[in-house]
């Protein structure tokens, strides 16, 4: 069966990719160390030689901000801050990425040395950058039109009332059937670039939406597959990251470990969906 072939050459494909996966891993822990370390100092500062820690142990303590005082807005604007830079590099690194798996997988003949990976990536970061912003405009404009609209109209109508809630319900489903769609585009818009070599991003586009045209079902459902089983994976690293959080000791090395390796599984199934979508480029029309 096509299907399932698709989803196992592309599970093999993203699984021989395992020295590329680790250079992307690498490269973020060491972005994150840039923003943890200098936040670590800024809790031991905070925290030193203070009863905080064995207060928080039993919970949330309100007291505790007052008793902060200005090292509270130092240390607020510092987590703050480094949380928008950790989301922007991270967006703007695994983009980069993004243009040597695809060449790895659309392009190439066999695994890509590390210094083909890197020059692939910086090549097509630019166009990747351009098309990355424009299907997030075309995703939220999605979300405001099947989501955002049907939720003020609702809203209008019942005056602000949750009588219509299991009415919303098709709304979301909507949006939630309509996202692989956009994936496609994107991701048959990416593997298009890194195959012809070109950056123009238009053509590339055009490409993308044409490809839903070429075994539709079958393309539709592989995405879709792969989409649930990212769901499933992310819904249980954070279970597990919640629930397993150490107070002190050699346990906190053991959780930092695992988080890792939860990461480090999220980017090959991040590398499998690419590999899928190159998969299904060589589909006979």
């Amino acid at each position: 069966m096509d299907y399932i072939r698709i989803l196992k050459r592309g599970a093999a494909a993203a699984a021989t990719s395992y020295r590329l996966i680790i250079i992307m891993w690498l490269t973020a822990l060491m972005m994150v160390l840039l923003v943890a370390l200098p936040l670590k100092r800024i809790l031991k500062g905070v925290f030193d030689r203070s009863l905080a820690t064995e207060r928080m142990l039993d919970g949330f303590d309100a007291g505790l901000v007052g008793d902060m005082g200005q090292s509270f807005g130092y240390l607020f604007g510092a987590a703050t801050i480094g949380g928008l830079l950790l989301m922007l590099t991270g967006f703007l690194l695994f983009t980069f990425f993004a243009g040597g798996l695809f060449t790895r997988f659309a392009a190439a003949y066999g695994d890509l040395n590390v210094a083909s990976f890197m020059k692939a990536s910086a090549r097509n970061f630019f166009p990747f950058l351009i098309l990355a912003l424009l299907m997030t405009l075309i995703i939220f404009a999605w979300t405001a039109l099947i989501i955002g609209v049907p939720v003020g109209i609702m809203a209008a109508v019942t005056d602000g009332a949750m009588t219509g809630s299991n009415l919303m319900r098709i709304p979301f489903l909507i949006w939630a059937l309509g996202m692989p769609l956009w994936l496609l585009v994107a991701d048959h818009s990416r593997r298009w670039m890194a195959a012809t070599g070109s950056g123009k991003v238009f053509r590339a586009m055009g490409a993308g939406f044409g490809s839903l045209k070429r075994k539709f079902l079958r393309s539709y459902g592989a995405m879709l597959t792969v989409m649930i089983v990212n769901l499933l994976f992310f819904g249980a690293a954070l279970w597990i990251a919640a629930w397993s959080v150490p107070e002190r000791g050699g346990m906190i090395f053991l959780f930092f470990l695992s988080t890792q390796l939860m990461f480090l599984i999220r980017l090959l199934l991040k590398s499998w969906r690419y590999a899928v979508v190159s998969e299904l480029a060589l589909l006979p029309a």
